[in-house]
This record gives structure tokens, C-alpha cells and sequence, in this order.
């Protein structure tokens, strides 16, 4: 890592003893409502021997990036427990309904209660409810070009990321809409499950330089699986680099807007990133393994044209 003054890294949020108000009870990590200078924000502990805080910020700034609209998060800490703080997504009076709660809503036997290896939650039914008029764009959003015209067309450039950061998480209740007079997608959000975050720096360094090329990283990386099925008879859910051009096919001039704006970012923005992570929250091991991943995903991406 160059070296960097130490103003440069991202901040690591304080927390009172006493800030947490409320669990959150979505989920399966311990997670906290609190209010700071009355807005509202979720402040989620990653757990032990991960790299979920650092995945979970690095994604966020990767959709900055990208352009996509997403869930903003810091790093912080709360008495000796560190983890991510992010503002709520959704506004006074509006609330976040999830994929399994709106699929539900369309088909009486999906599983909504289910949350891993939901065989139900399938490209096409994303898709056709996504592709409903009545879903409008992200809040307060500005499409970076005419090519965007649909919720649809915005889920693309979640795949997206998906594929490029191997964004493993992307089940039904890590999309959705907000409903607050009209129905808006929501930003994308919850990215921690990415990146190889929960591999050891032996076997990073392993998968780094190992000769055998079924253990190499160029391999691991295709093992990376979304949570979406291409139809409900699948025993295994979509690769994510399969889960991005399954939507590429159907809405292509999307799909080449979001490759374009990932072709566009250079490895010297995404070491940035990772070189303002503080060096207490992740090893030189794990940005080497992290920006090689990104690397040869991104080049993968940009290999086919849709």
C-alpha cells in the first residue's frame, strides 16, 4: 500500500454506549437503529474474522463509481464492536418492501419466509415484476444516459456490480422497491458478501500464486454464484457473471451503457479505494487479492459485448 497521510483514510465512526435504540430483525448479523441529529441510520456489526466492514464500504464506493445509486456506508465503531453505519435508504413516511415480500404478492405459494437456496426466486419473475411501468426509477436519481429507461434497466447495472465485485448475497431480500406515494426501485445495498471477504491471507496468498490452475484465483472467481435461479427446476442458482447476461440479452442497450462506465474506471480509482481503508481494518494480502479479483472480472465483463 503507498504511503498516504493519515487524514486521507475513511473515517471510523464513534458511537455512544448508549446510540443503539432498537435490533433490527432482518437478516442474520446483529444489527442496530439508531438516530444521529434526528435522521435515522442501521449500524451493523460485521462478524468475526471477515473482512464484511471493509467489503460492505469498498462496494459502496465502487457503486460511486459505477453511478449506480446505493446505500452510502462508513465504518464505525460501538463500544469495542466494529461495523458499518448507513443512513436509511428509505424516507419519512415510506417503507422498503423486498423481492420476497412483492413476489409474494404475485404468486400466494412463493416462500417468502425462506431466505437461502429459494429456487422460486427466478430471473424471469424479477424481471417481469421489475418491468412493470408502475415502478419508477431510483428517488432523487439521475439516469447517466437515454439508455436507461426502467427499473429493469437499473437492476442491470446491479448485476453488474454483482459480477465484478463477486457479490454473492444477492437474494430476496437484498433488493427491492420503497413505496412512498408512488413505487420507487430502491438503491442497491448490502454488497458485504463480496470481494473473497471471508478468506483467510494464507489462502488468498494461495489462490494468488499457486501454479495449479484449478486452484488459482482465475478459477475462483468463476465459482461465484448470485442467489438467482434461471428458472425454478435449477438445483443451483446463477453464476454471477451469467446472472448479468441473462438481463444483457434482454435489455442490451443498458447492459453497454453500465460495461461502458466500468470500462471506464481505471485500477489507480480502485487502489484509491482501498488504500483509505485504514490499515486496522484490512491486510495488504486482502487489497492485492480484492483488486485482482476486480481485475479479471472486470475483464471478463468486458470481454463479450451483448
Amino acid at each position: 500500500m503507498s504511503k498516504i497521510c493519515m487524514t486521507d483514510f475513511y473515517p471510523i465512526i464513534p458511537l455512544a454506549d448508549n446510540a443503539p435504540e432498537l435490533p433490527e430483525q432482518q437478516g442474520n448479523k446483529t444489527k442496530y437503529w439508531l438516530h444521529i441529529d434526528n435522521r435515522l441510520f442501521l449500524f451493523k456489526i460485521g462478524r468475526p474474522n471477515t473482512g464484511e466492514n471493509w467489503a460492505e464500504k469498498v462496494a459502496c464506493e465502487l457503486c460511486a463509481l459505477l453511478g449506480l445509486p446505493h446505500a452510502h456506508y462508513e465504518l464505525a465503531v460501538w463500544m469495542n464492536q466494529k461495523g458499518i453505519l448507513s443512513e436509511t435508504i428509505v424516507p419519512h413516511g415510506g417503507r422498503l418492501v423486498m423481492g420476497n415480500e412483492l413476489l409474494a404478492e404475485i404468486n400466494s405459494t412463493y416462500p417468502e419466509q425462506q431466505l437461502y437456496k429459494v429456487q422460486d426466486h427466478t430471473f424471469g419473475r424479477i424481471v417481469a415484476l421489475l418491468s412493470s411501468p408502475d415502478i419508477l426509477l431510483p428517488m432523487n436519481w439521475q439516469p447517466p444516459s437515454d439508455a436507461i429507461q426502467n427499473a429493469v434497466d437499473v437492476f442491470s447495472g446491479y448485476l453488474l456490480l454483482d459480477a465484478w465485485i463477486a457479490n454473492q448475497d444477492r437474494h430476496h431480500e437484498n433488493w427491492g422497491v420503497i413505496r412512498y406515494g408512488e413505487i420507487y426501485l430502491a438503491p442497491t445495498y448490502d454488497h458485504a458478501a463480496s470481494m473473497g471477504q471471508n478468506e483467510s491471507d494464507v489462502k488468498r496468498k494461495e489462490l494468488l500464486t499457486t501454479r495449479d490452475r484449478g486452484r488459482h484465483i482465475s478459477s475462483y472467481i468463476k465459482k461465484a454464484r448470485s442467489a438467482i435461479y434461471l428458472n425454478k427446476s435449477e438445483q443451483k442458482p446463477l453464476h454471477t457473471l451469467d446472472a448479468f447476461w441473462q438481463l444483457a440479452s434482454k435489455r442490451p442497450e443498458s447492459a453497454k451503457l453500465w460495461l461502458q462506465r466500468l470500462g471506464d474506471i481505471s485500477p489507480e480509482q480502485c487502489q484509491n479505494v482501498f488504500n483509505k481503508i485504514p490499515p486496522s481494518e484490512i491486510s495488504e494480502t486482502a487489497i492485492e487479492f480484492a483488486m485482482k479479483l476486480l481485475e479479471l472480472n472486470k475483464k471478463r465483463l468486458l470481454e463479450v459485448k451483448p
